[in-house]
């Protein structure tokens, strides 16, 4: 029998749960257990990035943080992105204002290892996941619109 340990949102998603084999799942279980909603982009879109970290608007029509995806990553960028993208949401937010719609593209090109802000977070979270990476520092970029 498999023990499972809830957290306070209700959806059972625990990073530490058995299911979750691989450091993307648990990121994943992460996002959902803080109503990050993360999505696939197609590669084509958006070239240059290997994502994107700002705010939407959710199913509901309330403000929603998101997280977007570039579908050809590989596992660890994948994971290593989406690591640095949960750490700008919860741990430098104020950094979307920098944007005039409040969304940043996410560098394909790894950066050194940051010993401070959300670099070094997503540092500590994959290794809290079980991945060893060698920088989960990536340049944040102002999209320009194509109006």
């Amino acid at each position: 029998m498999r023990e499972r340990t809830d957290d306070s949102s209700g959806n059972g998603a625990s990073i530490h749960d058995p299911l979750l084999t691989t450091p993307v799942a648990r990121l994943m279980a992460l996002a959902m257990g803080t109503d990050i909603r993360v999505f696939e982009m197609p590669a084509q879109r958006c070239i240059g990035l290997a994502g994107l970290v700002g705010l939407g608007t959710g199913t509901n029509g309330e403000p929603q943080c998101m997280i977007g995806l570039s579908d050809d990553l590989d596992d660890d960028l994948r994971a290593d992105v989406l690591a640095y993208g949960l750490a700008v949401l919860v741990g430098t937010p104020e950094i979307l204002d920098e944007s005039p719609d409040g969304i940043l593209g996410i560098s394909r090109e790894r950066l050194p290892q940051a010993g401070n802000g959300p670099g070094n977070l997503a540092w500590h979270m994959l290794q809290t996941c079980g991945r060893e990476s060698p920088s989960t520092t990536f340049r944040l970029m102002i999209i320009q619109s194509d109006e």
